[in-house]
């Protein structure tokens, strides 16, 4: 897994030709010193890199080997990091599992029409697509061949907001490797989701709703904090966001398909994401 406890920001010592500064992110797993010794370097070799194109790193960490989340847990096993739990950019908690991997499959909404949206709107039918929820004929079938084809191949799927998640429970696997790339794609995961658990060798699992499903606004700020104020103002965000989240789940399990052993690194990432995704609301957000 690619992640850093330290982060720092550092401008460059020198100016573009545009006289416009540069800026980059340091990390460090060792001290702060060293993330901002790392970040003044990479500022300034940034210069002769960028020349006249405009920098847009902050968007979402690409290019920096590691996103920029906070780190909250670490989850061990046999005294190895097997996962790690973060806050993302928009102030989900999010699992990072080192390998076992997760499928993120989206949908595309289906078009509901005039009478469909409103009764959408007024939620006659919320409650009964929230209680029982059917599997997609197509990724069914895709998972029946997956079974067919290995007798020892394990899924578990959910039912998220968007679509479905799945989490392959018989074995592990390598991110970015041939072997879960060609899974992934054949899930239907989307492209951008198989290209980030390559970029940071891991799996990731959102764990708690995304804020503008739960009328919440993005937070004020993002990690890593500029000042203390920073700080203290995405903590208050945070403890809003967490008494909103208390009504909403992030996905509800649908089933389990194939081999029904479920090998132990596994197990426990599977525990911690059910803990924190399959709650008793029945609200998806």
């Amino acid at each position: 897994m690619r992640y850093y406890r330290y982060w720092a920001k550092a401008n460059s010592t020198r100016l573009r030709p545009n006289k416009f500064p540069v800026s980059a992110w340091g990390y460090s797993n060792e001290s702060q010193a060293d993330a901002e010794y790392l970040a003044l370097q990479r500022a300034d070799a940034k210069i002769s890199e960028l020349q006249q194109q405009p920098t847009d790193e902050e968007a979402y960490g690409y290019g920096l080997g590691a996103l920029p989340e906070q780190l909250i847990e670490e989850l061990s096993l046999n005294d190895q990091v097997v996962a790690i739990i973060t806050r993302n950019n928009y102030g989900s908690l999010v699992l990072n599992a080192g390998n076992v991997l997760f499928a993120d499959i989206d949908l595309p909404e289906p078009s509901l029409g005039f009478w469909g949206g409103l009764k959408t709107m007024f939620g006659n039918d919320s409650k009964e697509s929230a209680n029982a929820p059917k599997i997609d004929p197509g990724l069914l079938e895709k998972i029946q061949n997956l079974c067919a084809t290995d007798p020892q191949f394990g899924l578990r799927l959910y039912k998220t907001k968007a679509g479905y998640r799945a989490a392959i429970t018989n074995t592990s696997f390598e991110p970015g490797s041939f072997e879960a790339n060609q899974l992934l794609e054949r899930l239907g995961s989307d492209k951008l989701y198989v290209r980030l658990c390559e970029r940071q060798s891991c799996f990731r699992a959102r764990l708690t709703p995304k804020p503008w499903r739960i009328k919440m606004s993005s937070p004020p700020t993002r990690f890593p904090f500029k000042t203390p104020n920073h700080k203290q103002w995405f903590e208050k965000w945070v403890a809003d966001y967490e008494k909103a989240s208390k009504a909403y789940s992030v996905c509800t399990p649908l089933g389990e398909f194939g081999n029904p052993q479920i090998a132990d690194n596994v197990e426990l990432i599977l525990q911690v994401h059910d803990l924190y995704c399959c709650g008793d609301p029945i609200q998806l957000a």
